[in-house]
């Protein structure tokens, strides 16, 4: 703005000069003086439209800016909670893949071996009857994890506990219990019991060494922290999920994480 009262001020000086000029030469008429004035009103005409755009262009630009931090900030919700909704697919992609795998093996070790043609001798008589041999019920570690995996999904965490418990105390040497104290400490954590959320990350973090549920459970271990107010300890958590699971989505959060805690 500055730099077109200058221009005005400018203009102003000059036709001033001229006049002077023109009074010293001797030779100022009153058509000469006519002149003079029109053009200073000519003058002063331009400058008020220029300073009526100029006006005009800094409004625009305030309000660009407004609208440019109102979409940033937009973007930045809208980044976090999709951000948040792949990892919970992954999550429930990663144990769906796992429960299936489970199946396809539990099917192979109940399919009855294969008799070789050839293998009974003997007439029919000659065979000695079978007496079907009684089968002690066993626990059924599968179906009591994806029965506490569905309530965890229908928001039912209190029982969902139960029954992840129950899965561990009956099958803890289960090659999903790295997943069911994952899953018990996401209940926790959902229901904001960070302190109990927090005590079974670390469990799972210190008993399940190269666990798959490593990088979630440090995450959600760092997100605990940070909402018990303990700052210092979740911004290191998040810089050793960036150290050592770079390329992961829980990398990716764990920056924007950092960032807002900065």
């Amino acid at each position: 703005m500055s730099r077109y009262f200058s221009i005005r001020t400018t203009a102003i000086t000059i036709m001033a000069v001229m006049f002077i000029g023109l009074c010293l030469a001797g030779c100022v008429t009153k058509r000469d003086m006519e002149e003079v004035r029109s053009s200073l009103a000519t003058v002063e005409g331009q400058n008020r439209e220029t300073q009526r755009l100029v006006t005009r262009m800094d409004s625009i630009i305030a309000t660009g800016a407004e609208a440019d931090n109102k979409l940033r900030n937009d973007m930045r919700v809208s980044v976090g909670n999709l951000e948040q909704q792949i990892s919970q697919l992954l999550e429930n992609y990663n144990d769906l893949m796992q429960r299936i795998d489970n199946l396809g093996r539990e099917q192979v070790i109940k399919l009855p071996p294969k008799s070789s043609p050839g293998a009974q001798t003997g007439s029919a008589s000659d065979t000695t009857p079978v007496e079907p041999q009684p089968q002690t019920p066993s626990f059924d570690c599968i179906g009591t994890y994806d029965d506490a995996f569905i309530l965890a999904r229908k928001t039912d965490y209190e029982k969902a506990i139960e029954g992840f418990r129950r899965f561990l105390e009956k099958c803890g040497k289960h090659e999903n219990a790295d997943a069911a104290h994952y899953w018990i400490g996401e209940c926790h954590y959902s229901m904001e019991n960070y302190s109990q959320a927090i005590s079974e990350f670390e469990y799972l973090l210190k008993n399940f060494q190269g666990s798959t549920k490593t990088a979630p459970a440090l995450y959600k271990l760092a997100r605990s922290k940070q909402e018990l107010g303990k700052t210092d300890a979740a911004r290191a958590l998040f810089q050793q999920i960036i150290d050592e699971y770079s390329g992961t989505l829980e990398a990716e959060q764990a920056k924007q994480r950092l960032k807002d805690l900065k």
